[in-house]
């Protein structure tokens, strides 16, 4: 059963206060978004959630022990999103390609807001804060690692298979993750153009461009 995303404690939450956890890291997830890690206070964090800080440290003690919730959930998340589609027996590794790279896509445009807190340098910005760092660390590397072995297992399935290009396996998945993960960049989500449609539709672009990219 999935363990819920929390502040470093040992104890588990009940749904209700998994929920209160839950709604701080939003919070938290649009406060680092809006004025980036180093500028964000735990204040700003109550001011977006419209508590007291006591709510928050109730459940987080430092404002690095949420940029590692945030962290974890990003990847929870982008694990379930592509996951089951490349563990599925009925698929070839070009549908799963495009199929796994269309929802990686649509999960970073429908968490936009834990999309960019996600992609920062946690190592540095943490340096010196985060209860129990060198062990939400290693969790958040082991979550990475699974979630690039899922794009990489496809991509080798592909090459033997002579569907994809005979080439180093790792240099086209670090091609395929860089360019989806780079939306971060330049998506911005309520802009005018902001709609499910288009969403869809760029999800769908983006996913033809990853195969266009790597079928032999």
């Amino acid at each position: 059963m999935r363990q819920p995303i929390a502040q470093g404690r040992t104890q588990k939450l009940d749904s209700k206060r998994h929920a209160s956890a839950q709604e701080i890291l939003d919070a938290a997830a649009t406060a680092f978004s809006e004025r980036g890690y180093a500028a964000t206070s735990i204040d700003d964090v109550a001011d977006v959630l419209g508590c007291t800080k006591g709510r928050i440290y109730h459940y987080f003690r430092t404002k690095g022990d949420l940029f590692i919730g945030i962290h974890l959930q990003a990847l929870e998340w982008a694990l379930e999103a592509v996951g089951p589609t490349a563990e599925r027996a009925d698929l070839g590794p070009e549908e799963k390609l495009r199929e796994m790279v269309h929802r990686h896509a649509m999960h970073l445009m429908n968490r936009a807001s834990y999309m960019g807190p996600a992609q920062y340098q946690i190592e540095m910005n943490l340096a010196s804060e985060g209860r129990n760092k060198d062990e939400q660390m290693a969790r958040i590397l082991k979550m990475r690692r699974q979630f690039e072995a899922y794009y990489a297992t496809v991509v080798e399935e592909g090459i033997a298979a002579g569907a994809f290009r005979g080439t180093d396996a790792n240099i086209l998945v670090k091609a395929v993750l860089g360019t989806i993960n780079w939306m971060h960049v330049w998506f911005r989500p309520g802009g005018p153009q902001d709609s499910t449609v288009e969403r869809e539709r760029t999800a769908a672009e983006l996913a033809e461009f990853a195969v266009r990219g790597v079928v032999a």
